[in-house]
This record gives C-alpha cells, structure tokens and sequence, in this order.
C-alpha cells in the first residue's frame, strides 16, 4: 500500500464512482498532500490527501459531513467529495481548482503598491458576504487567517481555502486558529472556535485589508519587548497582548497603545471617514469584551459598511489621491495633499438611505435599483457628456424604461442603451425612486 497518491494515477469520487487523475502536487503540509486532478471532461479539481498519521474517524466523519451540504459561498473552495481507496493510506477529498490570478492575502497587502479603495470595499464586501453566509448555514470557519485566504488583486474577488476545519458551533475542533486572529476568549482556552470567536477574527483580517497592520499592536506592545532579566516570555507577552488585556490602537478612551507612528494604521486611518471607522471600534472595544453577537461586530455590517464605501469613492481634484467623500461629513480634507474636498454630485436612493456619488466611472448597480443583492451587476453608469466637457451623464444599462423628471422641466423617458444628463432630477427605476442632487453654487 502506496502512503501518499503519484503524478498518473486514478482515483474515484467516493459519491459518483466518477475517475480522476492525479496531476501535480502543488502543496505539501503535516496534514497531507494537495495535488491538481482533472475528471474526464478535463476540469481541473484539486485533491487534498491526508497521511495515515493524521487519517482519524473524527476527520473523516466532519470532511463527510461537509461534502454532504450545499457550498454556503462561492467563495469557499469547499470539500465536494471524499476519495477513498484500499491502494492508498489516507483518504482525501476534492474541492474546486483555486484559478492562477488569485494572490495569497498577505503578499497582497504588503505589496509596494497597495490596492485601490474601490478594490479594497470590493474585498471587503466578499469576505463579509461569504462569512455571512456560511455563518447563516449553522457553520462556522474557526481559522480565519492569512494562510486561508487568497484574493485577485484586479477583480478584488476572494477565495477561501483549508475548509476541512469548517463546522458548527461547540462541536469537534481539530485547530483553535492562529494566534493573532484568535478572538480574546480563545487565546485564554475560555471558549472553543464558534461563529462569535470568527466575527471577532474577521474584524482583524479587515482591519489589515484596510489599515495595513494588526489592531491590537501599538506603543504599548512595543514598550513591554524589553531585553531585561525580568521579561516575560513570548507566550506570555501574546497571552497578555491578544487575550488577558487586548487594547485597540484607536482605542477612544485609552491612548497608551497607540499605532507606531508613520507605520501601518497611523498612516491608513485618517483616510476613511467614520462610518468605517465606528465598526472597528466596536469590533476592538466592547467586542473584546462581549463575546458574543450583540457585542461583536455582524457580517452584515461590515457587508454595509463596504457597499458604502464603494459608492463613495472618488479622487482628490486637487492631487488626484484616491478619496472617500462622504455627504455625512463635508469639508474633510485629503489625507495627501490636505485640501478641502468639494461636495460632489450625487444619486440618493431609498429615501436618503443609499447614496452613490455621481462622479465619472461610478456603477450603479442591480442592488441599488432592486430589491436584490446583485452588486456586481451593472444597472447604469456615470460617463462624461459627450458634448458637454466637464458635464457627466446617466447611462441606463438595464432591461427597464425610466422615468426622469428634471426639475422644472417635462417627464422623459430614458430607454435601455440611452443617457441622462445629470441635472437636478427625481427618477423612477421602477422598483426604487432616486433624486439626483448637485452641490449647491
């Protein structure tokens, strides 16, 4: 008996009795193997084998149980089927190929050129969508990290990884993550991993998507990393730093563990405005304290709080910086060149509740005139007028007629294909109404 597959040999899905061939081995760990195989149509899967050592009932049992549930995400690279053979020690399970343009997250974030805000709440918004769903199908990930997790740097989609360790809440747990995204409760062995401990885990990997840095790791941390006889032992400082006494770098009330200056989070935090910044502070202030779903920040929020900030960037007028500009908070200067920003034209939707600043290149998507979640689907687009340099126009890109109705003027209707010149207006999307409004002279 073999202990591990080879490059050229056939395998059958343990479900549909369907052969695969074993292609490269493209990763290797203590758990196991993963190597690329291909089904006869020639799509590419991967396999993920585990070594006898690390074959147990309770890890095949939980691996069976997942490829028995429908993918809660697309996101999620989850186990389709299990692999198992007399030929071979181990067993394993095969799970969609993860395509070539995705990058690890961690290579991403600290590449020299960092990714572009709306890339950034595109991300963003994915993780918190595919979080939320799976939290919503009674799992949880427990092992939320850099090594999970991969994203396409252009796209902004997401993919996630390591799925074998998903499942639900207080129930078997082969790991309990990695220490510096472990929630609070889990560092002090106080609770297993649980949907709770991964809203707390997923705040921490946002926190780095967006500010550059850890956000717990300030001043304070770096004044205990002292070379005397009496400092503690690392596992000590990490005890006390993520879980006995954790204090946020923004903390508003305690300011001893501020971010490291010209570093990381001391840069990024004046860009975003405070609708970004609130959830982050609740996830590092009360959500270390209270674990649980009312103190903890919800997939749902952080899902919001992207979708806004997506529909508010825009670029400094001034220097050209990628900007937020938030109707919510006027005057806000540029974090490069510290110039006011000038108000912006912008499509009010829902009553006020949904804003989309109307600057060229701006998407409105299916999301904001549905009652769906189809935020990727184009429903109209800001483009400059043709004919009127400086001007920008509203083109529909949906199935539906509008009704505009220009202020002071007669009702038009604006077909698929055609535009709008932007100009005060209410408008009838058919399920939504909108009103754009111009920054008054």
């Amino acid at each position: 008996m073999k202990d591990l597959p080879q490059r050229g040999d056939t395998l059958h899905l343990d479900r549909t009795g369907e052969p695969v061939t074993v292609g490269e081995r493209v990763g290797e760990g203590a758990q196991g193997v993963v190597h690329k195989v291909a089904q006869r149509s020639g799509r590419p899967l991967a396999l993920k084998w585990y070594r006898r050592a690390t074959d147990t009932p309770a890890q095949r049992s939980a691996i069976r149980e997942l490829t028995a549930r429908p993918n809660p995400h697309e996101a999620f690279l989850f186990p389709m089927d299990t692999v198992t053979t007399t030929e071979i020690g181990g067993f394993g399970y095969v799970m969609a190929w993860m395509d070539r343009r995705f990058s690890s997250f961690a290579q991403v974030i600290n590449d020299p050129q960092p990714l572009g805000l709306q890339t950034k709440a595109r991300i963003g918004r994915k993780l918190a969508e595919a979080f939320g769903a799976l939290h919503a199908s009674g799992l949880c990930y427990r092992d939320i990290n850099f090594g999970n997790l991969w994203v396409d740097p252009l796209r902004g989609d997401v993919a996630i990884i390591d799925n074998d360790n998903v499942g639900i809440d207080d129930g078997h747990a082969a790991v309990w993550g990695v220490l510096r995204f472990m929630a609070p409760e889990v560092v002090r062995r106080e609770q297993r991993p649980s949907t709770v401990t991964d809203l707390h885990s997923l705040a921490v990997l946002l926190f780095y998507l967006l500010m550059h840095g850890h956000p717990l790791d300030g001043q304070r941390v770096e004044a205990r990393l002292t070379w005397d006889e009496h400092r503690r032992s690392e596992e000590e400082q990490a005890l006390a730093h993520y879980g006995e006494a954790p204090l946020f770098v923004f903390d508003p009330s305690d300011a001893s563990n501020r971010p490291v200056p010209d570093h990381g989070p001391s840069r990024w935090w004046p860009l975003y405005p405070s609708f970004v910044h609130r959830p982050f502070v609740q996830a590092f202030t009360v959500g270390l304290r209270d674990a649980t779903l009312a103190g903890r920040v919800l997939a749902t929020t952080w899902r919001d709080t992207f979708v806004r900030m997506s529909d508010l960037c825009s670029v400094c007028p001034h220097c050209t910086a990628a900007v937020i500009t938030d109707p919510d908070e006027p005057g806000r200067h540029c974090w490069h060149c510290d110039r006011p920003q000038p108000p912006l034209p912008m499509l009010r939707l829902r009553s006020g509740r949904s804003t989309v600043l109307l600057v060229a290149g701006a998407m409105i998507s299916n999301h904001h005139l549905g009652v769906d979640r189809s935020y990727d689907t184009m429903a109209a687009h800001v483009e400059p007028h043709p004919g009127r340099p400086g001007n920008l126009v509203l083109r529909n890109r949906s199935t539906a007629t509008w009704t505009a109705q220009p202020h002071g003027g007669d009702a038009l209707a604006v077909e698929p294909g055609q535009a709008f010149a932007v100009r005060p207006a209410t408008i009838d999307f058919g399920a939504v109404r909108g009103e754009i409004v111009l920054p008054s002279s």
